[in-house]
């Protein structure tokens, strides 16, 4: 089962709610939301503990064993994780290459 990229972009903008910062008013949650650099609200530990919870609720959910984090994501030029769009279009990626190896 491949995950569509709405359905990707909208598990991980409510992944990201659950991280944000408390007692600060809640933007909204878009996929241009950016994830780290400026205008980000995560620090960075909030946002490994994100990439943690999107890889094991989008594994959960399809029954795979995707990685975020790893060499290939760290190399890329443009860095997968700018945004909860180019996250979303990341999963949806390596959910279709999982699938295409099996």
């Amino acid at each position: 089962m491949i995950l569509s990229l709405q359905e990707c972009t909208d598990l991980v903008c409510e992944i990201y709610k659950q991280f944000l910062p408390p007692g600060q008013p809640s933007p909204e949650v878009k996929g241009e939301t950016r994830l780290f650099g400026d205008n980000a609200l995560l620090d960075s530990a909030a946002l490994v503990s994100l990439l943690v919870e999107v890889e094991q609720q989008i594994n959960d959910a399809v029954g795979t064993d995707i990685v975020l984090a790893d060499d290939r994501a760290m190399s890329q030029k443009r860095s997968p994780f700018r945004n909860i769009g180019t996250l979303a279009e990341y999963v949806v990626m390596l959910l279709s290459e999982k699938c295409d190896a099996a």
